[in-house]
């Protein structure tokens, strides 16, 4: 599926391409993204002479390239899978399947609000002009909020039919938020009131937060660990703040010396 711009792509730049055969002299290689054919010499594909090319790939098989030469006239462009390192091959493999998500999810938005498929690859330039990813639109429409979404300037049917697309396919990872709480009370019962402390603070941050999960346990006295998760960063945060303010208020009513540190990861 030709999701660039361009034409043909540029020396250096890493490709997702699909073996189409294999030759005693190298590969021949479909590059997806630019609906274009590569060659890659048998030098760029095997470690030794010693190695057969079909030790590396195979027909079918879809892998990062390198390019390393393009002729623009002749539009011939030659590769190599060699030259190319393990984590920046893990890095373009997760940017083309993010692409290829994105693109399907607009396809199908497109299609609710009566957009024809070919108009589709050029709304998603228009959310990769807005995002840089344009995945990340319809990640930041269930994340921050739909009004995101009016900085790629869409129609308004594709815009509201990006947003319910959103809405009904992305899941979020879940994200956390940890700290340690330190309680101490020179009370008699003073063990009693850093429990009933904390299960009041518990209380009050499930009380207003209902959609984040809250753990809290004992490190060892006097410092315990809350573990704050949920998918919105923000009302992540925001739990995290009414957690402390909770702490502070609760510390007061039960006379206890307690204080509260993030964990930064």
């Amino acid at each position: 599926m030709k999701l660039s711009r361009k034409d043909l792509p540029d020396v250096g730049e890493l490709v997702i391409g699909t073996v189409k055969k294999i030759a005693d002299h190298g590969a021949y290689v479909f590059l997806d993204e630019y609906d274009v054919e590569a060659f890659a010499p048998t030098q760029e594909l095997v470690q030794s002479w010693f190695h057969s090319i079909r030790e590396y790939v195979k027909e079918g098989q879809k892998a990062v390239f390198k390019v390393t030469s393009v002729n623009p006239k002749m539009r011939v462009v030659e590769v190599s899978l060699k030259r190319v390192r393990d984590q920046d091959k893990e890095r373009k493999l997760l940017q083309w399947r993010r692409g290829l998500r994105a693109y399907k999810l607009l396809e199908l938005a497109a299609s609710k609000a009566g957009v024809s498929q070919q108009e589709v690859i050029k709304y998603y330039w228009a959310l990769e002009d807005a995002f840089g990813d344009p995945l990340r639109a319809f990640e930041d429409i269930v994340k921050v909020g739909p009004e995101v979404i009016k900085g790629a300037r869409l129609p308004p049917k594709l815009e509201q039919a990006v947003i319910e697309v959103a809405q009904q396919h992305i899941e979020l990872p879940e994200v956390k938020i940890s700290g340690v709480i330190k309680a101490v009370s020179i009370e008699s019962d003073g063990a009693d009131r850093i429990r009933d402390m904390l299960k009041s603070v518990a209380e009050a941050v499930k009380k207003k937060h209902p959609q984040i999960t809250m753990k809290l346990y004992v490190i060892g006295p006097p410092r315990y660990r809350v573990d704050l998760a949920g998918k919105l960063p923000k009302q992540l945060e925001a739990a995290y703040n009414d957690l402390a303010t909770a702490l502070q208020e609760a510390a007061k009513k039960y006379k206890v010396i307690a204080s509260l540190q993030r964990i930064e990861k």
